[in-house]
């Protein structure tokens, strides 16, 4: 306790200096621990983008092939009726499971209102009233809707409608290849108009009922089934065990989780860590030659306070360690100060209203910051451990000069 003491009391002789260091290093932390709550807002919402907005729920059920093979030669992998059965009731057995929804995939021309246009669609066909429980803590209205019940209720992109003059309410027609590779056309009725959140498919995305798109395509069988678990944190563990039950029962099937399936989210994660490892790779930089500097310079003023406790008995180890703690007091109130900081901007920031537009997406998002005390404990202690570091060799040197030196020093 005396050396803590002695330290402490050592960094309030000069207390200019000590509180340049302290700010340096507690600006640096504010910074990053800010930008690390940023990221972790960021992955939460497009978490929740992917599994509830993208309709991609935490696992996806193909047949072995279809997400290669199956784009020449889609009938050939998707399941038929009776497949479909039995592996919803093999999924469901399974335990854990919230929701099986059968998927289709579809694509073709949409009608303009006044029939002298038209324009191409992409569409996924999904049962109505699974919407519903896939959308979660997703927003009322966000990702489209389809309406339980209407088996001919469409949901539009907001460009496309405008594009082709639709309104809520109209009737659209919609023209598409069958399966076996007929012309086929049916009218629906638009129930939804929604924003997908991206640029690139707001103007040529649709929303259709499982049935609807069947009749289309004049077909009865699903290209995948999505499912929704209980937990998310088991997705890893239920893909292992309903590969499991599935192949037992027959079912050559390959299983995907909503990480694969979302190339946007693993794309934005991986930048985001890489621009988060080189700002944090500054910081620590940053804070260990604020506080090498430091006790470099206290390490030459107090050269002959040095040969007066070595005079007194104090050894190399204690010198050593006497500014080593000197450097851990700025380190540990420099974090204190950060985590402070942190913590009061991090308030700001959340009831400042702010939003923005992020890239490749067609509507604004709030700007949150959230407290990632995981993060932010590892990063104050590796703060402190560089601190405790950068001492070592002012200190080796301050240690390692004669008494007779150090006590004639001027």
């Amino acid at each position: 306790m005396h050396i803590l003491l002695l330290a402490m009391r050592n960094i309030a002789r000069n207390r200019r200096r000590s509180l340049v260091t302290i700010a340096a290093v507690a600006a640096g932390l504010i910074a990053l621990n800010l930008f690390g709550g940023y990221i972790v807002n960021t992955y939460a919402g497009l978490k929740l983008q992917a599994i509830s907005g993208e309709r991609l729920g935490h696992l996806t059920i193909y047949k072995r092939g279809m997400l290669l093979e199956g784009k020449l030669h889609p009938k050939r992998y998707m399941f038929d009726a009776t497949e479909s059965s039995r592996l919803s009731d093999i999924v469901r057995s399974a335990g854990g499971v919230k929701l099986v929804s059968p998927r289709l995939s579809i694509s073709g021309i949409a009608a303009a209102s006044n029939g002298r246009a038209s324009s191409i669609f992409i569409g996924e066909a999904m049962v109505p009233e699974d919407m519903a429980i896939l959308r979660g803590e997703l927003q009322e209205g966000a990702g489209g809707s389809l309406s339980p019940g209407k088996n001919y209720g469409v949901a539009v992109s907001d460009d496309l409608a405008k594009l082709l003059n639709y309104k809520l309410g109209d009737t659209i027609t919609l023209l598409s290849s069958t399966i076996d590779g007929q012309a086929n056309a049916l009218d629906g009725q638009i129930v939804s108009l929604f924003n997908t959140g991206n640029a690139a498919t707001n103007d040529k995305y649709l929303l259709l009922p499982l049935t609807f798109a069947q009749n289309l395509l004049d077909t009865q069988r699903v290209e995948r089934f999505v499912i929704l678990l209980d937990d998310a944190a088991l997705t890893d563990s239920k893909r292992t065990e309903l590969g499991a039950r599935l192949q037992s029962a027959g079912f050559d099937v390959e299983i995907k989780t909503w990480q694969e399936l979302s190339s946007f989210y693993r794309q934005v994660r991986g930048l985001f860590d890489m621009i988060f490892s080189f700002i944090a790779s500054i910081v620590f930089i940053i804070a260990a030659l604020s506080i090498a500097n430091t006790i470099s310079m206290t390490v030459v003023e107090r050269t002959r306070e040095v040969g007066t406790l070595r005079a007194l008995g104090l050894g190399k180890p204690g010198v050593v360690g006497l500014f080593a703690t000197e450097a851990g007091w700025l380190a540990t109130i420099g974090t204190f100060a950060g985590l402070l900081g942190t913590v009061a901007l991090a308030l700001v920031i959340n009831n400042a209203d702010l939003s923005y537009v992020p890239p490749n997406s067609s509507y604004r998002v709030a700007l949150l910051v959230d407290l990632d005390w995981v993060r932010i404990s590892a990063v104050s202690m590796v703060v402190i451990v560089l601190a405790l570091a950068a001492a070592i060799l002012p200190s080796l040197r301050a240690a390692r000069r004669g008494i007779v030196d150090a006590l004639a020093h001027t």
